[in-house]
């Protein structure tokens, strides 16, 4: 009995010999902590651009302070290099502190450095294990530099508005992990784009660098070679599984009178099927919907007028999926990622697929989009509002 506790003893010992008193020798007084990383081109090669915070700027004492409320609680940091490496190690030379990127939330490129290629990134996001693979990567139309002019209204860091971005599902999300398993493939990826110059809040001074979503840059073979419009992200979104929620409205059969819907608990499944030369992929759309508002007066409790509701607003869903799908096969750049379907249940035939995969997918490839979306709430009220107020005689005229 006196073995047996003393056994006990020395297994419940060994998780504190293991445990380590700190997980590394540099302090975190020591540290500066990286939260966006800015890629540009440049005639002079590379600029690379960190958004760091400032904790001495963000505690409650400082903005309580005279001098300090006025201070922003973050700063920029810019070098030029021949590669993102170089560039890096010259931020690096000029702080006084160790740059770690514990803490990168985000990769944003210019749109002259993804259409240049985007290997630099790639190459140093593989060899830099500090890198969080969760990070999420962005496209800008303009300079990527251009982030750090925009104003911080609802939040404390700029970046933190490209973060609400991805948990919104508003666009694409694409991160590191997904960028570097491309790599491995043909390179070919969809990441989204960031639009400067749209009026914002009026009362802030820099309004005019308001930043917006505007659709998704087409990768191919690691560089940026088209776009996707708002309307094909939208139907990116539902191939690539993230849709969230979005808004649609279509024309009611009764008076052609607009219909709004807000999409709710969107599911898609994708199935490849290889037949000879016969190649598809069968995306299967489901999800439920609620009305938002009408203009017409159509009766969405009748069960027949609600189905045809709902068969227009399949339709509108499958055209866009279609369009974004044309896209990506005329600019022969599986975004998608298809091939790895026809690779997981076909991985005999892939084989005979893959060396000409770009050119199979342009001209053989068949999707079929189907799209089940169920009416489920009505609000309220199943009729207009105004039909209530306005008299039958006056809807006539």
């Amino acid at each position: 009995m006196y073995m047996l506790k003393l056994l006990k003893l020395f297994l419940a010992c060994i998780p504190v010999f293991i445990l380590c008193g700190c997980w590394s020798k540099i302090e975190i007084n020591d540290r500066a902590f990286a939260r966006v990383m800015l890629l540009d081109r440049t005639n002079e090669g590379i600029e690379m651009t960190l958004g760091f915070p400032l904790p001495n700027r963000l505690s409650s004492t400082s903005k309580a302070g005279g001098g300090g409320s006025s201070s922003k609680p973050f700063t920029f940091v810019t070098k030029t290099g021949r590669d993102v490496g170089e560039a890096f190690q010259k931020i690096q030379a000029d702080l006084s502190r160790r740059v770690t990127f514990g803490q990168l939330r985000h990769i944003v490129m210019g749109k002259e450095f993804a259409q240049s290629g985007i290997k630099p990134v790639v190459d140093f996001a593989a060899r830099e294990f500090a890198i969080h693979i969760n990070a999420y990567l962005f496209i800008s139309e303009d300079k990527a530099k251009s982030i750090t002019s925009i104003p911080v209204t609802f939040e404390e860091f700029p970046t933190d508005i490209l973060t609400q971005f991805a948990k919104e599902r508003q666009t694409i999300m694409v991160t590191v992990k997904d960028m570097l398993m491309s790599a491995f493939n043909r390179g070919d990826l969809v990441i989204p784009m960031l639009v400067f110059g749209r009026k914002g809040v009026e009362s802030e001074e820099n309004k005019e660098n308001w930043m917006g979503t505007d659709g998704a840059g087409v990768i191919r073979n690691g560089k940026m070679i088209g776009k996707l419009t708002d309307v094909e992200t939208q139907g990116a979104l539902w191939v690539l599984k993230q849709l969230n929620y979005s808004l649609y409205d279509v024309n009611s059969p009764t008076d052609n009178k607009p219909v709004n819907f807000l999409i709710r608990n969107a599911r898609t499944h994708l199935k490849a099927q290889v037949h000879g030369d016969d190649i598809s992929i069968q995306i299967e759309c489901k999800a439920m919907a609620g009305i938002l508002g009408t203009e017409s007066a159509i009766d969405v409790t009748e069960p027949t007028e609600l189905r045809k509701l709902e068969l227009l607003l399949n339709e509108k869903i499958k055209d866009r999926i279609r369009r974004a799908v044309a896209v990506s096969k005329k600019l022969k750049s599986d975004v998608f990622q298809f091939a790895d379907y026809i690779k997981w249940r076909y991985p005999g035939r892939w084989k005979d697929l893959r060396p000409e995969w770009g050119e199979r997918y342009a001209d053989q490839v068949r999707v079929d989009p189907r799209v089940n979306i169920s009416v489920k709430w009505f609000g309220t009220s199943q009729r207009p509002q105004w039909n209530r107020i306005l008299p039958d005689a006056e809807e006539d005229k």
